[in-house]
């Protein structure tokens, strides 16, 4: 059984009189089969000349028609153009067209609107069929290698979104990354659209729509904090400029790994302007989730019933663990409930000793004690953490449940606003976190609180030194009034004459400290919050200018009342 094929531009009006032709055709003769291409005019010549070159014909005009094979397809047998289909029809079926000029012309310009309008219909769809552009660096790392799978079939950004996975890392790392790509493509995830591999940060952040930050700096041995500090800070800073030049305006940057995470995302903060700081966080989860199960080995439960323990504080470094809300579910114990019942989890543990010290002596270690059994860094556990704050960002978390988050400080709690601390949030199904800001703290949590936050500024202080406050200088000692080589007091008139000089140079050196006081603290406002990002020797302004001792007036008489003797 053969068919025909008509080709056109949507726009001809003889391809619209042989479409109308062949139409009447299909509806009265059953077995007449019918094929339309329709181009749009600008693409209607290169599609023609290929179209001929792959089958070896010869034709310059709109409409092309020829007849093929249904089941054998092949390269067909041409009819030509117009004026030639409508001949074959009048041979073979005894009929022919009778639609005026007129009309022609009508159909040719619907025919045209027709096409814009279904090309921007199916664009459309391919925009809702774009996948979702997801990068991670330090692709290297055992973190990424665990978490890939459940990114690629859908447990992260939902089961109707398409993945594209860029993995990034050093150019030493590339053979490595390959073999990676290679695996994770043979997972045959249906989502899974693309994997690629890269050492060029722009190629590996453009157009993403999820971060995540693996890097870790290692603190050298005889490495200065602050040294590593401003290590971590330049490296960051790096990826903020360019992650905020072009990656999208609502990409969800997530900073991990094991070090200064907080003050990492802080850094990044400071640099973006089109990303929202509300988009840049830090995980916490890790800290949270070896909280569970600490607490989850002590009561015998699994330690997905353990909800709603909080961190607060600073992730990688000093916190504050919060079970004064937590909950358990499915405990056995003698009172049993639905699956939604749960108890108070210092109710269950009933040892507030154990909670005060073991407990977080065993959360401190958690970390070195699961390394050492493993000889390496257990990166499966916080891969799962990374994996199920990003689920949770992109989809919302569990309605009653409150989960921890290093988010940017709006002063909530009294933490300083612009500080990465980490809180107790829920997350949205529309993507946004929100801080819990009802939970009331004693004085003593709210003063531990405060000393993280002295530990954060501390780490801010590397880069954004504090403006400097001098040393007020202390007044000056009353001067003695001068006497005679024979010890006596000079005559009224002298003393008086010699007073008002004294007088004159006390207010002269008065007026010369306070221009000495005055010069001291402009100089140090000049480097107030002044980032110390490339040239690190600008760390000690403050002090150096604070050993610079204020100007002093000089005394106008002379030793032994020299002056005196003048006058006299």
């Amino acid at each position: 059984m053969a068919k025909i094929v008509i080709a056109g531009t949507a726009d001809c009006p003889y391809y619209a009189k042989v479409e109308l032709l062949a139409d009447k055709l299909a509806k009265n003769l059953p077995g007449f089969q019918l094929h339309k291409i329709v181009r749009k005019p600008s693409d209607w010549k290169d599609w023609l000349q290929k179209t001929c070159k792959e089958r070896g014909w010869v034709h310059s005009k709109s409409p092309l028609i020829w007849r093929e094979l249904v089941d054998r397809g092949g390269k067909g047998v041409l009819i030509g153009g117009a004026n030639d289909f409508q001949e074959y029809v009048f041979g073979y079926y005894g009929t022919e067209s009778l639609v005026t000029s007129d009309d022609i012309k009508k159909v040719a310009s619907e025919n045209l609107q027709t096409k814009e309008e279904v090309d921007e219909e199916e664009k459309r769809f391919q925009n809702l069929s774009e996948p979702l552009q997801v990068c991670i660096t330090n692709a290297s790392s055992d973190t990424c290698y665990h978490m890939l799978h459940a990114i690629a079939k859908g447990d992260v950004f939902g089961e109707e979104s398409e993945i594209a996975i860029r993995l990034y890392d050093t150019k030493d790392n590339m053979e490595y990354l390959e073999g990676v790509r290679m695996e994770t493509v043979d997972l045959a995830c249906p989502l899974l659209r693309e994997v690629t591999i890269t050492s060029n940060p722009h190629q590996a952040f453009s157009d993403c729509s999820a971060v995540i930050l693996l890097d870790e700096l290692e603190q050298g041995t005889e490495e200065a904090k602050s040294d590593w500090l401003k290590r971590n800070a330049e490296h960051f800073v790096h990826y903020a400029k360019i992650i905020d030049e072009i990656a999208k305006q609502g990409v969800k940057v997530i900073v991990a790994g094991n070090g200064p995470i907080n003050f990492n995302a802080f850094m990044m903060i400071q640099y973006v302007t089109n990303v929202h700081r509300q988009n840049i966080v830090a995980v916490s989860r890790m800290v949270e989730n070896h909280a569970k199960a600490i607490l989850a080995e002590r009561l015998k439960v699994n330690s997905a019933g353990v909800v709603d323990l909080l961190i607060w504080g600073n992730a990688n470094g000093t916190v504050y663990t919060d079970v004064s809300k937590a909950r358990v579910h499915n405990y056995d114990g003698a009172i049993w409930g639905p699956p939604f019942y749960c108890r108070s989890a210092v109710e269950l543990v009933h040892d507030a000793k154990w909670l005060e010290k073991e407990f977080l002596e065993l959360l401190q270690s958690r970390m070195e004690t699961v390394q050492t059994a493993l000889k390496r860094t257990p990166a499966f556990s916080q891969a799962a953490a990374v994996v199920s704050l990003l689920a949770h960002w992109w989809n919302g978390s569990p309605t009653g449940q409150v989960f921890s988050l290093g988010v940017c400080s709006e002063g909530w709690y009294d933490v300083p606003e612009g500080l990465v601390f980490s809180y107790p949030v829920t997350m949205s199904p529309k993507g946004y976190w929100n801080v819990v800001q009802d939970i009331e703290l004693s004085d003593e949590n709210k003063e531990k609180i405060q000393n993280i936050v002295k530990e954060l500024l501390s780490e801010k202080y590397a880069i954004y030194p504090p403006p400097y406050v001098p040393t007020p200088t202390p007044p000056p000692e009353p001067t003695p009034p001068p006497t005679t080589p024979g010890g006596e007091s000079k005559k009224d008139g002298e003393g008086s004459e010699a007073g008002e000089k004294t007088e004159d140079s006390d207010k002269d050196k008065e007026t010369s400290e306070t221009e000495g006081s005055t010069t001291a603290t402009t100089d140090s406002d000049n480097d107030e919050n002044k980032p110390i990002l490339e040239k690190i020797v600008e760390d000690q302004v403050g002090e150096e200018t604070a050993d610079v001792p204020p100007s002093a007036g000089t005394p106008s008489e002379g030793k032994d009342g020299s002056e005196g003797k003048e006058e006299e």
